[in-house]
């Protein structure tokens, strides 16, 4: 009897002692999301989405905090916040990475890709990766790329439909060196300008026109004083990033799950953002707006290009000849 006490407490004692030691169950991991955009946006939907499918995959181990409209960092903070470790992801556009990789600025090239499926091709296979080895150099971990949709350069009384149309314009642009170079050479000036202070300047005078993606001019009703609008093929992407570091530290599986659902909905958001582009038509329209689609003309496309060369040849100088006309060639 005394033997089988003493085996008992044995047992509890042992069973205590690894008690002790085990691993305490999993707390959530949070992931904090500041993005620039409203939640009600496409880009604040597909964040959202991401929480919802990664915290059902794992069952519940990640909840995913996004702080929309700019209400903790936005752009290049946000950018900076992620490489510092203090937020754990982020989606915001190149021109918030522009510290980090010069080659974020090829995928703006004017007229350059082909058309959007040419230039998502470029995002979502390996030609992206000389972007992706500049922010892995910088602390990021790169989650997926996925297209900004359409751009368009909206003036307050001059329809662009041919370079010489660009002589004496003042455009606002997020100050991409291969956009404000393109744009010059055409004969146009550049302003580098928040998107908030965008519909007053045009307002004012300030500046005769705009460079930015078709969903910012209707968000921002710019059709009320921009109302002649070019949609010009030149492209920008999100970059969908994580800071490396936390990354690299969660479990193999988990990270394998986070850049699958990433890839996945980033994929569905090109497609999202242009089924998109005929809505923006019509509401640009509707307000008196007028349309020009030089990417429709082979003509016009093609005097474009030939007016933009020697921009062509400007970025072939500082990217590379091989990486410019692969761009340039695109199909």
């Amino acid at each position: 009897m005394l033997k089988k006490l003493v085996s008992s407490l044995a047992v509890a004692t042992a069973a205590a002692s690894l008690a002790a030691f085990a691993p305490a169950a999993s707390a959530q991991i949070e992931i904090k999301m500041p993005i620039k955009m409203a939640m009600a946006s496409l880009r604040g939907e597909l964040s959202a989405e991401f929480g919802k499918e990664l915290a059902k995959a794992t069952n519940n181990r990640y909840k995913l905090t996004v702080y929309p409209g700019g209400q903790l960092y936005d752009g290049g903070k946000a950018a900076k916040a992620v490489q510092l470790g203090n937020v754990q992801m982020t989606n915001e556009p190149n021109s918030a990475f522009t510290a980090y990789t010069k080659n974020g600025d090829l995928m703006e090239l004017p007229f350059g890709f082909a058309d959007a499926e040419a230039f998502q091709e470029f995002l979502h296979g390996p030609r992206s990766d000389l972007v992706r080895k500049d922010l892995e150099k910088a602390g990021f971990h790169v989650l997926a790329f996925f297209d900004e949709g359409p751009f368009v350069i909206a003036t307050k009384s001059v329809l662009i439909e041919k370079p010489a149309d660009f002589k004496g314009q003042i455009i606002r642009t997020s100050g991409h060196p291969v956009v404000v170079d393109g744009l010059k050479g055409m004969g146009a000036s550049t302003v580098k300008l928040p998107l908030n202070e965008v519909y007053s300047a045009l307002q004012q005078g300030t500046i005769t026109g705009v460079y930015t993606t078709f969903d910012a001019y209707i968000n921002e009703k710019m059709y009320e004083v921009a109302p002649n609008l070019m949609i010009i093929p030149s492209y920008g992407a999100y970059f969908w990033v994580a800071n490396k570091a936390w990354f690299d530290a969660q479990p193999a599986a988990d990270r394998k799950i986070m850049d699958s659902i990433a890839d996945k909905l980033a994929r569905k958001y090109d497609k999202d953002v242009w089924a998109v582009a005929d809505e923006h038509i019509a509401t640009t329209k509707k307000a008196g707006g007028k349309i020009s689609d030089p990417a429709k003309s082979a003509a016009a496309h093609k005097a474009f290009r030939a007016a933009l060369e020697p921009t062509y040849e400007k970025v072939r100088e500082q990217f590379g000849k091989e990486a410019v006309d692969a761009i340039l060639s695109s199909k």
